[in-house]
């Protein structure tokens, strides 16, 4: 609290707070007679309200309100509380719907390659068809190497052949250069 501005002293000093004045009575302010105020109305401005001893209906009320307020902050901090928290359920919910849709782009595009590779897998032969792919594969190396003993044998037919006919034109070279050598 403030204290009061200086007053001119006009007979005794005002009691401090607490002390009352010696006859018990309380003292009237200079200038509360009913000839003191015209002459205090004249002399000087009144001053700000002096400050007055607080009383105990002041302090139950001060209590009461020191109450009031406490209940009012303590049901703020619970709003503020609840707020944060669904601030925060919010975020979570929000992170957790962006994450379900990411996870959901990545199981479409999975998907999608799986079915890819399925049609590929179902284009590829089935293993009849590898196994008759085998069997005809078996058949043509048979007729492979039947032709390659074929081949063999008319190659040694021709070498022979030729041999026979290296052989008649030497014999023939020889009877036509002892004709020549021996005319008869």
């Amino acid at each position: 609290m403030q204290e009061p501005p200086a007053r001119p002293s006009e007979g005794p000093a005002p009691p401090e707070r607490g002390e009352a004045p010696a006859d018990g009575k309380p003292e009237e302010a200079p200038g509360t007679g009913k000839s003191g105020a015209d002459e205090a109305a004249r002399a000087e401005p009144p001053p700000d309200e002096a400050p007055r001893l607080a009383t105990v209906d002041d302090i139950r009320s001060l209590r009461r309100w020191l109450l009031v307020a406490s209940v009012w902050a303590v049901a703020a901090t619970a709003i503020a509380v609840i707020a944060l928290i669904a601030a925060n359920r919010f975020n979570e919910e929000e992170q957790s719907a962006r994450t379900a849709g990411q996870i959901g782009e990545v199981e479409r595009g999975l998907q999608n390659q799986i079915d890819g590779l399925e049609s590929r897998i179902g284009q590829l032969p089935t293993s009849e068809d590898v196994s008759d792919l085998d069997n005809r594969l078996g058949e043509v190396e048979d007729r492979v190497g039947n032709t390659s003993d074929q081949l063999d044998r008319a190659n040694a037919r021709l070498d022979q052949l030729e041999q026979r006919v290296e052989d008649l034109e030497q014999t023939e070279t020889s009877a036509q250069t002892e004709t020549e050598t021996n005319p008869q």
